[in-house]
């Protein structure tokens, strides 16, 4: 299985940008995490084609479980 952070952030434009983290551990501390979106935001660390990031929405684990199909 495995688990990948979304990070949702909003842009100037009002749209959100979504920033995916793969092999997240399972158990995030969520005062970490919004530090880290906020820390994000404040430092201009990500770069929007033609637009900026202005806050931070909202993250959440997203856990992958494969099945393989036997054919």
């Amino acid at each position: 299985m495995e688990t990948t952070l979304n990070l949702v952030f909003e842009k100037a434009s009002g749209k959100k940008h979504t920033m995916r983290i793969a092999d997240a551990k399972l158990s995030q501390d969520p005062v970490k995490v919004k530090a880290l979106m906020d820390y994000i935001v404040n430092n201009n660390l990500i770069y929007v084609k033609d637009d900026t990031i202005v806050a931070a929405l909202e993250a959440n684990l997203q856990n992958v479980t494969e099945n393989p199909i036997e054919l």
